[in-house]
């Protein structure tokens, strides 16, 4: 699961990067910044609720901060 979640992180960074590149190649002039935005947001969208989703179904568990032992 962790595995996972990573690597739909490393996704969005992914996304993230190609959009600030075509942002500079195009100089904010063609749709690819803001195509590859809108996958971000919709993937960090997904990610979210996938995570909430996998949290009711028991699948993993939130934990608190402050109960850190030495």
């Amino acid at each position: 699961m962790k595995i996972f979640i990573i690597l739909v992180l490393l996704f969005i960074i992914y996304n993230l990067g190609l959009a600030m590149f075509y942002l500079i190649k195009e100089k904010g002039r063609g749709t690819n910044t803001v195509r590859f935005l809108t996958v971000r947001i919709a993937v960090s969208f997904a990610l979210f609720m996938f995570i909430i989703f996998a949290m009711y179904m028991g699948w993993i568990q939130p934990h608190s901060l402050s109960r850190v032992h030495p």
